[in-house]
């Protein structure tokens, strides 16, 4: 997964920034940045604390999980804190003065126990020695990912492993190739926002964020025209309809904000363009397996199917039909 991080030095611009808001999770240098994107989009809003006695405070303003360092943590782990949202960083620093192994003994023996994610800044080096398979085993990154990937916590899922690349002058410069190697380990890649940008704009420095999406997703095609299958839910989560996606598509989709998918007739396709019921496209999230993305949706219009039900399988029901009666009497009421 890919996971924009956002310094309090370098904010992206409004395009992108909403763009970053549309995926599951975005990391701030601290809580005050992250308490002003909460509110607003998709993403869960990570944010670095310095120390334990700052982790209560930023989770009670809005924070969905609080990323401590590593040294920080208490030998008996965060006490009341619930492990769900706490990660845990381990630096490039601890690296080099532990070693590489060492500190991943740490983060397997250790940190999974007491937080839901850890973070590992690495180096460009360090990362190829993370990655690298010793014969008949695994890597070390590997053997993380799997040993935190059997231990639950809570609702919340097996724990995340991310990896932050780091240079001697800050953020490390990643490449879709570095990307798709963390992706293929299950391990997400923490990308500086200054790296990405929208394709339309993006520098030959930079990522464009689809490319960084599709590739950090480690998301795949079992089709022979490499379209991926994509779901599309409303806002209470409820099936509208199956369509599919492409590179393309998906990279309008990020930055016009909107439901844009890829027809097998027509090519890019902009839902609702001619009939009026378009998409407000509220978040993008790819599957356990990376094969289906998931685009949440707000509809407008008689709804996503072309007989004009709300979705392909029939009326609205539920929740999701209270949702769109209401809406539609606060809209036809009278003066």
């Amino acid at each position: 997964m890919l996971v924009p991080k956002i310094a309090s030095s370098a904010a992206p611009a409004p395009a992108l920034q909403r763009a970053i808001g549309l995926l599951p999770t975005a990391l701030f240098a601290d809580p005050q940045l992250a308490c002003d994107a909460s509110g607003a989009g998709h993403t869960a809003a990570w944010a670095g604390v310095e120390s334990l006695s700052a982790v209560a405070a930023a989770l009670d303003s809005g924070v969905s999980v609080a990323v401590l360092p590593a040294t920080q943590l208490p030998a008996d782990g965060c006490g009341s804190i619930d492990a769900a949202r706490i990660a845990l960083r381990y630096t490039a620093a601890d690296i080099r003065a532990q070693g590489l192994r060492s500190v991943l003994e740490a983060a397997q023996t250790t940190g999974i126990q007491h937080a839901a994610a850890v973070v590992l800044e690495l180096s460009p080096t360090q990362l190829d020695d993370a990655t690298a398979c010793a014969a008949g085993e695994a890597s070390p990154l590997a053997q993380l990912v799997r040993a935190a990937g059997s231990r639950l916590v809570g609702a919340s899922g097996p724990v995340r492993v991310l990896v932050d690349l780091v240079g001697d002058a800050g953020a490390g410069a990643w490449t879709l190739d570095a990307l798709e190697r963390v992706a293929a380990v299950g391990a997400d890649a923490v990308v500086a926002a200054e790296q990405l940008a929208l394709d339309a704009d993006a520098r030959p420095t930079q990522l464009p964020l689809a490319a960084a999406f599709v590739a950090a997703s480690g998301l795949v095609s079992d089709r022979p025209d490499g379209l991926f299958t994509t779901v599309v839910v409303d806002e209470q989560r409820v099936c509208l309809g199956v369509v599919y996606s492409s590179a393309a598509s998906i990279a309008a989709a990020l930055g016009e904000g909107q439901g844009v998918y890829w027809s097998r007739k027509r090519g890019l396709w902009h839902k609702g363009l001619t009939s009026g019921a378009t998409q407000t496209l509220l978040g993008v999230s790819v599957d356990c397996d990376s094969d289906v993305l998931c685009f949440r949706v707000s509809q407008s219009g008689a709804g996503f199917c072309h007989h004009s039900t709300r979705t392909c399988f029939g009326p609205a029901a539920g929740i999701s039909r209270l949702a769109h009666t209401v809406a539609e009497r606060r809209d036809s009421a009278p003066e």
